[in-house]
């Protein structure tokens, strides 16, 4: 057995084994870090998608609780001939003659602008007051899913493009419309999809990806080298005196410390992925899919223990003439401080991510609807109280805050907790900015 060992390692093709070694660890390594670039890719590009439908769908909800709007009656806005309601067409002391766009219509022409671009969006159903609406093969598939699953979105790779759709509910504001076609409150009515190219999400994972190749390779490399150094060592060492013996010790030292620097390298990259999955990159809150999710959470939690929850909707007042003014690079810098100033001022037990652009969600759990308006006042003091000083300009900035609550016994889902929120928040900046609005069954209506 050990002059086969001794053959094994003076045989002329001794030096190819850690090279095969060795390719099979960094392979598998590389396998695992490709793996979690892609999902971590997917996820940027599905939170791309919950955006782009939280955005249509707020502009659906503004177009819903005014009843609708009116534009004026051309070739490209003719009148909707599916929107049978009194004063469809109407003429303004003017002489313009304007018709009623009701959210459906809207959607469907931001939807015409938007088509043959890189983002797409699309209104469809089962059941169709608009045959202009009708799903393609995916979108139905998609619409039975969410029928029979209730989740709250279907994310799909369909051929070149990234297909998301979330479902659509009806609400108090849908009734005039859809009530003659049975539906009641609550009822799924169908769905908005968003489709942009695949593309989109590749150019985010392609820099990691390309740093990824390399580092393994590189690892490769010097494992391979370090693995046919350390054989040629061994052989070496059973042919040489005690001096020899040293000097391959000293190999496996440096060989270890280069392995174990490589192992620490990995795991550093491992954790900064796993870091950007749950943060933002910019202010360090939390994002948008984990906060989400921690709502949720605390949501059912208290709804178990018979708790409460206080939901808060910061925006920063006047954004975007901050960054008109003075650039969008110290308009980041304002989002830097603020994130950092409502952090210096919560509990421990609280939570703070960022819901999209400037604006933001806290949750404070365990706590009532007095203690939570004081928080949120607290909150809006530290930001309007002291001037951002940004590099050599300094800015008086401000912030809108509307609360919701859901207390003890009360039963409300996730997006209307969050809805109650948006809409207080909606009130405090149409009423003079810079002020905390609580939700009330009053604003329901």
């Amino acid at each position: 057995m050990r002059d086969r060992l001794l053959w094994l390692i003076h045989s002329p093709f001794a030096l190819l084994f850690p090279i095969l070694f060795w390719a099979l660890v960094v392979g598998l390594a590389y396998y695992r870090n490709d793996r979690t670039l892609q999902h971590a890719g997917f996820d940027l590009a599905k939170q791309r998608g919950e955006v782009a439908f939280q955005l249509i769908q707020t502009m659906r909800h503004w177009n819903a609780i005014h009843g609708g709007v009116y534009a004026p009656l051309t070739e490209q806005t003719p009148e909707n001939p599916w929107l049978e309601i009194p004063e469809k067409t109407i003429t303004s002391p003017e002489g313009v003659v304007l018709t009623k766009l009701n959210p459906a219509y809207m959607t469907r022409q931001i939807a015409e602008l938007l088509e043959g671009g890189r983002l797409e969006i699309h209104l469809t159903s089962h059941t169709l007051m608009n045959p202009n609406n009708q799903a393609d093969p995916w979108e139905k598939r998609a619409l039975t899913q969410l029928e029979e699953s209730g989740d709250a979105s279907v994310v799909e790779i369909v051929d070149d493009r990234f297909r998301y759709m979330a479902p659509l509910h009806i609400d108090q504001s849908c009734m005039p419309c859809h009530a003659k076609m049975g539906y009641e409150i609550g009822d799924m009515r169908g769905g908005l999809s968003v489709s942009f190219p695949v593309s989109y999400a590749q150019r985010l994972t392609t820099g990691l990806r390309r740093d990824s190749i390399l580092t393994h390779l590189v690892t490769f490399v010097l494992l391979s080298v370090t693995g046919m150094i350390a054989l040629t060592g061994l052989r070496r060492l059973l042919r040489s005196l005690q001096r020899e013996r040293d000097d391959r010790e000293s190999i496996i030292v440096d060989r270890t410390a280069n392995l174990n620097k490589e192992i620490k390298r990995h795991r550093r990259s491992q954790e900064t992925l796993t870091y950007l999955a749950h943060h933002d990159e910019l202010t360090g809150a939390r994002n948008r899919r984990w906060i989400l999710a921690q709502l949720g959470y605390l949501k059912q939690e208290a709804e178990q223990c018979s708790g409460t929850l206080a939901v808060l909707m910061l925006d920063i007042d006047y954004f975007k003439h901050i960054n008109d003014r003075y650039g969008h690079q110290k308009g980041d810098e304002v989002l830097v401080t603020f994130v950092s100033r409502l952090q210096s001022e919560l509990r421990q037990s609280d939570q703070l991510g960022r819901y999209g652009g400037e604006e933001f969600l806290v949750l404070l759990p365990d706590t009532s609807q007095s203690d939570a308006e004081k928080i949120a006042q607290r909150l809006r003091r530290a930001i309007a109280d002291t001037p951002f000083q940004i590099n050599d300009e300094v800015l008086d900035v401000t912030t809108s805050i509307g609360l919701a609550c859901l207390e003890v016994d009360a039963s409300l889902g996730q997006d209307e907790l969050v809805g109650r929120a948006d809409v207080a928040l909606y009130l405090a900046k149409q009423t003079g900015r810079n002020r905390v609005v609580c939700w009330n069954d009053e604003m329901a209506h």
